[in-house]
């Protein structure tokens, strides 16, 4: 096993490709503009559901429904208008085939996490998110993938300073109404007790624990294996966890049934990873994935593809929502 993770980081691989610029929101405004859909949450409230800037938020677990509604409102509005120009989304990652199974590859994982011991005080992402326009008919107008880099630093008087960043967009990408990059959407502190979080604390130090600290986290509904990755992208994004809450997340993920490895790969901030996936929150729309590095058992990065039929604005396979943890 160990001689098959080392296989998949084959080397130090230098940054440098603009591909990797955004700063994370949750699938932006797609289903935000379905708030209604949604349990109220932290930071949804904040701030309207047009475009704008916001803080990481947690990801959604009802989005199948979201999905699901969504796809019958594009089938009937696509037969009475046009459809809108198919949007540039960001390349696909390259996937090796490994022959390991996840259950294997993640206690191995976990284990590394336990023994690499990086603490920082700081959470830096790059993000894209597709940002689709309505029409008050709620027909399709545009769909474009909004790259933004954010960083939010946890003090030790416990404020916490938020800043978010207009990035570059990935090649090939053309859209003048996207910010210029470098242009600064939001930069706030919060005082003690002002950032909000679904748990007051972060995730257990023992993977018995964290099933049931996922429910919470998600208000208390049972996780399909693709809702578990992304409330961890979530916690990713909120909370700075130590490598051993960091080690419990991945232990409990080898105990999580359906998630499948897709391959190694070289990520979009140039790091060797092992791409874990599921199916199963929203069959044949959308496949959840996890990147996770052979070498330290970090968590590096997360992606969201849409693999349905229905949609018009873009191209399946595409993706739908990235974000990656500079660490």
């Amino acid at each position: 096993m160990s001689k098959l993770l080392r296989a998949a980081d084959p080397g130090t691989v230098k940054r440098g490709d603009p591909l990797s610029e955004r700063g994370l929101r949750e699938l932006a405004e797609y289903e935000a503009r379905e708030a209604a859909l949604e349990r109220a949450h932290r930071r949804n409230a904040r701030r309207p559901a047009s475009w704008r800037p916001r803080r990481p938020v947690r990801l959604a677990t009802g989005g199948a429904f979201v999905v699901a509604l969504l796809a019958a409102v594009f089938a009937l509005t696509s037969v009475l208008s046009p459809a809108p120009a198919i949007a540039a989304t960001p390349p696909l990652l390259a996937l090796t085939p490994i022959s390991a199974g996840a259950p294997e590859l993640l206690k191995e994982m976990e284990t590394m996490r336990r023994t690499h011991h990086e603490v920082s005080n700081t959470i830096r992402a790059q993000t894209w998110a597709l940002n689709t326009t309505f029409a008050e008919d709620g027909t399709t107008e545009s769909t474009v993938v909004e790259p933004q880099w954010s960083e939010t630093t946890f003090l030790v008087d416990g404020s916490v300073h938020y800043r978010l960043v207009a990035a570059k967009p990935f090649p090939g990408q053309d859209d003048d109404s996207l910010p210029a990059p470098g242009t600064v959407l939001v930069d706030e502190s919060f005082q003690p007790g002002e950032w909000d979080a679904s748990i007051e604390d972060g995730p257990p130090l023992v993977v018995d624990e964290v099933g049931a600290y996922l429910a919470t986290f998600a208000g208390g509904e049972e996780l399909t294996a693709g809702q578990t990755l992304r409330e961890i992208s979530t916690i990713m994004s909120n909370y700075l966890l130590t490598p051993e809450q960091e080690a419990a997340l991945i232990g409990h993920l080898s105990r999580v049934s359906n998630i499948q490895v897709s391959g190694s790969t070289i990520d979009r901030l140039g790091r060797a990873g092992i791409v874990f996936s599921a199916t199963d929150r929203a069959p044949d729309e959308y496949e959840d994935r996890l990147i996770v590095s052979p070498r330290t058992g970090q968590i590096l990065a997360a992606e969201t593809l849409y693999t349905g039929r229905t949609r018009t604005d873009i191209q399946a396979p595409a993706v739908v929502d990235y974000a990656a943890w500079e660490r």
